[in-house]
């Protein structure tokens, strides 16, 4: 079903007054762009499904607050976007404490993760995150510019100069 501005509009109107059939034939024609919208973010079916559910949540509960000075999917897919980043953090919240990487690969030694945790504060914020987001969270190059929103080149660079400067530190530590 695809519904125009102003049909969209007044659905959301009609949820904002708790119309729960209003609410059921918005989901009914956004429930499969917002996923889509999330998939793309997020580059994980099972966290893209909970993501849109958590968006047709804060729709329903959020609805009030349409002021209607941006388009009805615009609003949408701002909350699609905070929920995704919401959930990424979440990820690389617990990624820190379950998902380690293989120690046989490391001289067992206590202080690195200081020592790692360290040198990535020396990037800039946009090195940081590409390096989190595909050595830590395993997304492609593909999917990382899909999250960050630029183009592949612009993953590429980052990560390899994140990594020259990682290199840099980690002789530095060695005395190298």
């Amino acid at each position: 079903m695809v519904l125009t501005e102003a049909e969209t509009r007044d659905l959301i109107e009609q949820v904002a007054q708790g119309n729960q059939r209003a609410f059921q034939e918005l989901c009914s024609a956004y429930e499969k762009r917002l996923f889509r919208a999330a998939l793309k973010i997020l580059g994980n079916h099972d966290i893209a499904a909970e993501v849109t559910q958590d968006v047709l949540l804060a729709i329903w509960k959020g609805s009030k607050r349409f002021r209607g000075d941006c388009q009805p999917f615009t609003w949408m897919w701002a909350i699609v976007w905070r929920k995704a980043m919401g959930a990424l953090r979440d990820k690389l919240r617990a990624s820190r404490y379950t998902e380690r990487p293989d120690d046989s690969k490391f001289i067992a030694e206590p202080e690195l993760d200081i020592v790692i945790c360290d040198a990535l504060k020396k990037l800039s914020p946009e090195q940081r995150l590409v390096v989190i987001l595909t050595y830590y969270l395993n997304f492609s190059q593909y999917h990382t510019s899909r999250i960050l929103q630029c183009p592949v080149g612009t993953v590429k660079s980052r990560l390899s100069t994140a990594l020259k400067q990682l290199r840099e530190i980690w002789n530095a530590r060695d005395g190298l």
